[in-house]
């Protein structure tokens, strides 16, 4: 049975993971279109590989054909994605470009004057437009620069134009939140966590830094 894409989760990526995992070409990235896409003729009676490899769960798998008509009526018939995301991570996905208090954009050129040489520990949101967990995390990222204007300085980084540094730094999966103190790299997180647990992060990084300072 083919699989599904629900397009409202699928965050669009290039690297997709459901792709990597589909073992007979059904599933593919279409650069044309810009989305994860199924040829249905490829699509076998598999255990559902692409669906258990899809991080936002995208990737839809049915093992029946009533199942299969069920979950396209679930997706045709449910709630917009902004509507899905609220529900899911209780936040309203933005535009990770987005500007805010105590909350700029850096790239190569800047990127040591915002980062290594800043007097105040730094968080730094690694992030890519097409990235749908990005979009989850952005709010978040924002509200809580707002919060630490002052104590600490907050930095974005998109990294389909700043891929070297992403390298730099082992960023392997969007978004990652990287932690600097004294211009180097203390602690990481990675994905779209809640408010809470990214704030227990960036406290923890703060008493880092007060030790450092010691």
């Amino acid at each position: 049975m083919p699989a599904l894409i629900d397009q409202r989760l699928c965050d669009s990526s290039p690297h997709c993971a459901a792709v990597r995992a589909c073992r007979n070409g059904a599933l593919s990235f279409d650069r044309a279109r810009n989305q994860v896409v199924v040829r249905a003729e490829l699509c076998g009676s598999c255990p559902g590989y692409c669906a258990r490899a899809c991080p936002m769960n995208a990737v839809k798998h049915a093992a029946t054909m009533e199942a299969y008509e069920e979950l396209k009526a679930e997706i045709s018939n449910g709630p917009s994605a902004e509507e899905l995301f609220e529900q899911q991570f209780g936040v309203k996905p933005v535009d990770p470009r987005a500007d805010g208090v105590n909350l700029v954009h850096a790239d190569s050129s800047n990127f040591d004057s915002y980062v290594r040489k800043s007097p105040v520990p730094v968080a730094v949101d690694f992030w890519a437009a097409w990235c749908a967990p990005c979009k989850i995390l952005a709010p978040t990222f924002k509200d809580l620069a707002e919060q630490y204007d002052g104590k600490m300085r907050f930095v974005k980084v998109d990294t389909e134009e700043n891929d070297a540094l992403a390298a730099r730094y082992g960023v392997m999966s969007i978004p990652t939140v990287g932690f600097f103190i004294n211009g180097e790299l203390v602690d990481r997180s990675v994905g779209a966590l809640p408010k809470a647990q990214l704030q227990a992060k960036i406290e923890k990084v703060m008493k880092m830094q007060e030790v450092a300072n010691v």
